[in-house]
């Protein structure tokens, strides 16, 4: 990289999780750990007194501690009247999206050893003009040169390098941890257009750890005959969520995960095969290709009707049930690649190609 040029950081602000990306000296993209070592950091803020804290520690009491705990801001980006009161003091959206940018771009600093000044920060394509200034105020509240906001199934695109291919049109499929949005892409003479866009911001992959979450709580009572219902304990809700997460996850490994839960003085050991998994989020899976369907009809009436490929963005596409509902509805093997990193890692290609542009 030649001395002149800034470094531009691409940032995916997620609903659930976020990530930092820089493209290195080899032209890769490269997403940037964070201090607890790992690649994406929870988009979950705590006010603890005076101070703020991001991240897992956070995440991990947001059941417990509800009235500190600030998850899933992005469904609140653009809305004037949303505010987050704690000890007398008012946070905007913008205010708690810049926590998290904060601290995706503090820990990259500390394990670059650099300065980041200058970033390109994603979001949906659906965000209209409000929710795009407020993600670009919240980079500056952060301190950051925000040099675009970019969308995110443009920034999977050029991660997946398609810009660099034949004209075609895409279909990308993001399943993230609190939302899903389906596009339709057209890339043409190396330029990428939204064509339609759809999908439902309640919908990610929560929704299978709460399913998850349920029939655990129904196990437990049909095992130990408990009245007392363990969701109602805020402590036990916390520990059923987090293992549910890491149940789901080994369940697109392995065929089947152990849970165990304690409650009431009771304890009920439960094994979740992928075969049950599949069955009690059948309904959520069925919701996805119903909203993609939705968005090619959409399409259609635009005068695109078909598509050449799907690409799988958001890290609840891991989930195999995704691939073969989509196989088995489209007749067409989907593209994986990173796909919890993809969009930080597209919008540090554009970000790259744009200041190698501009030259500056």
């Amino acid at each position: 990289m030649s001395e002149g040029l800034k470094r531009v950081f691409g940032i995916d602000l997620g609903t659930t999780y976020s990530a930092i990306a820089y493209v290195d000296e080899h032209g890769k993209s490269v997403v940037v750990p964070n201090q607890e070592s790992e690649r994406i950091t929870p988009s979950v803020v705590l006010f603890d007194g005076d101070s703020v804290i991001v991240g897992n520690t956070a995440k991990e009491s947001s059941k417990i501690e509800p009235h500190r705990v600030v998850s899933r801001i992005k469904q609140h980006m653009g809305d004037p009247n949303f505010v987050f009161e704690h000890d007398g003091q008012s946070y905007s959206p913008e205010d708690v999206s810049s926590f998290i940018l904060r601290k995706v771009v503090g820990d990259a600093e500390l394990a670059l050893g650099e300065k980041i000044t200058d970033a390109v920060v994603t979001c949906p394509a659906y965000f209209g003009a409000p929710e795009r200034e407020a993600t670009a105020n919240a980079g500056r509240l952060a301190g950051l040169n925000v040099r675009a906001i970019l969308n995110e199934p443009t920034a999977a695109a050029i991660a997946y390098g398609l810009e660099q291919g034949e004209d075609q049109t895409v279909l990308v499929y993001d399943l993230g941890g609190g939302t899903f949005d389906v596009t339709m892409i057209e890339i043409k003479d190396r330029l990428i257009r939204v064509v339609c866009t759809g999908g439902d911001h309640r919908l990610g992959g929560t929704l299978w750890d709460e399913a998850i979450v349920m029939h655990l709580a129904e196990q437990f009572r049909e095992q130990t005959g408990e009245e007392s219902d363990p969701l109602d304990d805020p402590e036990v809700l916390n520990d059923l969520f987090l293992q549910a997460e890491r149940g789901k996850k080994t369940l697109t490994q392995r065929d089947k995960a152990p849970f165990r839960v304690t409650h009431a003085g009771k304890q009920a050991r439960v094994e979740l095969d992928r075969a049950k998994f599949e069955e009690v989020t059948r309904h959520l899976m069925d919701r996805t290709l119903e909203l993609t369907r939705e968005m090619l009809a959409d399409a259609r009436a635009k005068g695109d009707d078909r598509f050449d490929k799907i690409i799988l963005v958001g890290g609840a596409t891991r989930m195999p049930q995704v691939r073969d509902r989509l196989v088995a509805e489209f007749n067409l093997e989907p593209e994986t690649f990173d796909p919890d990193e993809a969009v930080a890692k597209g919008a540090a290609l554009f970000g790259l190609k744009e200041s190698l542009q501009e030259g500056v």
